[in-house]
């Protein structure tokens, strides 16, 4: 017996996909318009059932010895899909529409968006 996941084991679960950006403190409050406004519908249109934006908060309590300290600037976006094969679908729409792609290749440049990471979570509980 194993114990290691295959993808192909999680392909009917619901999928939550997170990209974690930083954008410079003077900018936040413009894109956090252009992402109201602009890329949730779009990304909406496209088949991702559920966007959000998150943005650490800053507390005073430490709660756990290992909590990080965190940037102010540094933002958590989740987009949700019903399974993997809806987040393909999302991609290779979004990859061939010239408005979808132009939207999210220019919001990186904009805002000057760095040190992003990228996750593909599957729901499990």
């Amino acid at each position: 017996m194993t114990n290691k996941m295959e993808m192909t084991d999680v392909v009917d679960d619901l999928i939550l996909v997170q990209w974690s950006c930083d954008v410079p403190l003077e900018k936040l409050e413009n894109f956090f318009q252009f992402v109201e406004k602009k890329m949730k519908p779009c990304y909406e249109l496209y088949g991702c059932s559920r966007y959000e934006l998150f943005l650490p908060l800053d507390v005073k309590k430490q709660y756990f010895s290992f909590q990080d300290t965190p940037k102010r600037n540094k933002y958590i976006e989740q987009l949700v899909f019903n399974d993997l094969e809806a987040f393909e679908k999302f991609l290779d729409t979004m990859e061939k529409d010239a408005h979808a792609k132009e939207l999210t290749e220019s919001y990186r440049k904009k805002f000057n968006v760095s040190s992003c990471s990228f996750i593909i979570l599957a729901q499990k509980v």
